[in-house]
C-alpha cells in the first residue's frame, strides 16, 4: 500500500522551515519518517499500514507549537492514530510522537526528535512510558504523576502540559463523535 510520504515530509518540512534547523532538511524528514513506520510497525504488529489525513482538529497552543495526527488504517480498517507535535524545551523545540488505539488510549509515546544539548532524558523510554495505556480524561501533574527529571525541568513540564492539552481536545472530540 501507498503510504502518505508526501504528507510526513509536508509535515516536517514545515517544522524545519518554520523553526530554521541547521540540519539536512532530506535527512531529517526521512530519519523521522523511518523512526515514525518503525514505531507503527512494532506497536500494531503490522507490516503493511498507510497514513491518512485525519478529520480531528486541535488548537496550537504555547506548548503545542505544532502539530499533525493520522488515521493508521491495515487493511482499510482503523487501527489507531499517529499523533506527531512539537512542543518547547528551554531554547529550542522537540518533535514527539503519540500513538493512540483507536479509543485513544495511548499505546506509545516516543520523542522523534530532541534539539537541546541537556534534557534529552525525556526520550527515555522508562519516563515515556508514564504515559502509555492512558486515556482521554486522565490529567497529567508534573511532580505527581509525572516524574521530574533534574536537567530537564522545561522540557519536562512542556511534554506533559502538550499531553495534557492533546487528551483534553481529543475528549471534546470522543463526546461529539460518541466514543
Amino acid at each position: 500500500m501507498l503510504r502518505t510520504t508526501n504528507l510526513i515530509f509536508f509535515f516536517l518540512g514545515f517544522f524545519l522551515l518554520s523553526f530554521g534547523f541547521p540540519l539536512n532538511e532530506n535527512s531529517l524528514a526521512k530519519r523521522i519518517e523511518k523512526k515514525i513506520n518503525k514505531e507503527i510497525t512494532a506497536v500494531f504488529s503490522v507490516a503493511d499500514f498507510t497514513l491518512e489525513t485525519s478529520s480531528i482538529q486541535i488548537e496550537s497552543n504555547q506548548f503545542l507549537l505544532a502539530h499533525s495526527i493520522r488515521e493508521i488504517k491495515v487493511e482499510g480498517q482503523l487501527a489507531g492514530y499517529a499523533f506527531m507535535g512539537t512542543a518547547p524545551s528551554k531554547t529550542d523545540s522537540f518533535d514527539y510522537l503519540i500513538l493512540f488505539d483507536p479509543t485513544f488510549t495511548i499505546k506509545k509515546a516516543t520523542v522523534l526528535v530532541y534539539r537541546e544539548d541537556y534534557g534529552g532524558e525525556i526520550s527515555s523510554k522508562r519516563w515515556l512510558s508514564q504515559f502509555v495505556k492512558k486515556q482521554t480524561g486522565v490529567s497529567f501533574i508534573y511532580g505527581d504523576t509525572i516524574s521530574a527529571i533534574s536537567g530537564a525541568t522545561i522540557s519536562v513540564q512542556s511534554m506533559t502540559a502538550s499531553v495534557n492539552h492533546v487528551f483534553s481536545s481529543l475528549k471534546d472530540v470522543q463526546s461529539t463523535i460518541g466514543q
